[in-house]
């Protein structure tokens, strides 16, 4: 073996060293990685367990600004689930109360850019029942054990009592008119949205009354007709009763009155899971408070079915006599 050679094996030898201390040293930074994402795991489950139950409303915005979480006290200060906030996020602009939203938005805008000077902040919200109440927000960032931002957390607490004490809500007088005055305008609002939606209903029921005033006498004048004829005129009747029962117009009223009474199809499931789809298709129209005669032709059912819809839908919830089940559903 020449010298030439030598050197070659000496170079291939140096060079499969360091591809193996390389290797190793990647080996060993995978297992650490490994154990640092176990932690970071841990860590954020033994968080979200902690902020789940926490009696304060915890968010979590991510280092983009999104909010990425949001803990179920979030209901309890509000009144709206956290889904629906993760959902629709500009739900926030929506509650907070309008003189004091410019400064929330600052506020968390300079904490998201490490610019924040006040470590709380006090505003006012309004409930989803139209409530004022006051809040204090603190931010905090956040970062792994490796120096990465993660994001910051957000804790907002209900200090309406601590103002009251302090003397900064004065008999909520003010306070008191504008919920009253809030409440009156929602109530209005949810009126006109909801005479929209049964203007909307009486159409389709109007169109149903006349398809089904249509495929009675289509079956009438059939029994007089040739085999031929009533196999054609029974298409006829088979489209009609498609158009009947057409999920996309369901599906459609469905998506506009979620948008007006956000969370009730939602409520009745987590209160009431043995409830079927048109269980609480008839609770939506009894919220709108149609009579029976119209639910039963926009459901495509007899009137005397849709009365024992009703019942089977009382005992379902487990209402007493006493109680009237239009009223019930109003509150839920």
């Amino acid at each position: 073996m020449n010298s030439e050679e030598n050197q070659n094996n000496v170079r291939l030898k140096a060079k499969l060293d360091e591809v193996k201390k390389k290797h190793s040293s990647l080996r060993n930074e995978n297992e650490l990685l490994k154990l640092e994402l176990n932690d970071t795991l841990i860590a954020l489950e033994r968080y979200k367990l902690i902020a789940d139950f926490a009696h304060d409303w915890e968010m979590w915005y991510g280092p983009d600004g999104t909010v990425e979480y949001v803990s179920p006290s979030f209901q309890s200060v509000t009144g709206y689930a956290s889904e629906e906030l993760i959902a629709r996020p500009v739900i926030l602009d929506q509650i907070i109360y309008p003189e004091d939203l410019e400064d929330y938005r600052k506020f968390v805008s300079d904490s998201l850019n490490f610019i924040c000077i006040r470590q709380s902040l006090s505003f006012r919200i309004l409930t989803r029942t139209k409530q004022v109440r006051w809040c204090e927000i603190k931010c905090k960032a956040v970062y792994d054990k490796r120096g990465k931002y993660l994001g910051q957390r957000v804790s907002i607490n209900d200090i309406t009592r601590l103002m009251q004490a302090l003397g900064e809500i004065k008999n909520l007088s003010d306070g008191k008119q504008y919920e009253v005055m809030a409440k009156q305008k929602y109530m209005r609002d949810l009126e006109s949205k909801d005479r929209e939606l049964v203007s909307y209903l009486m159409a389709i029921s109007q169109k149903n009354e006349t398809l089904q005033y249509t495929r009675k006498q289509i079956q009438l004048l059939m029994n007089s007709l040739s085999k031929q004829d009533k196999d054609q005129l029974s298409q006829v009747v088979s489209r009609i009763n498609s158009a009947l029962i057409a999920t996309e117009t369901w599906d459609n009223f469905k998506m506009h009155f979620e948008k007006i009474h956000q969370g009730f199809f939602e409520r009745l499931s987590n209160d009431y899971p043995a409830l079927s789809p048109k269980d609480k298709k008839l609770c939506a129209f009894l919220r709108l408070q149609l009579t029976t005669k119209e639910i039963a032709v926009l459901m495509n059912i007899t009137l005397q079915s849709a009365e024992i819809s009703r019942v089977r839908l009382r005992k379902k919830l487990e209402l007493t006599r006493d109680v009237n089940l239009v009223d019930f559903i109003m509150k839920v």
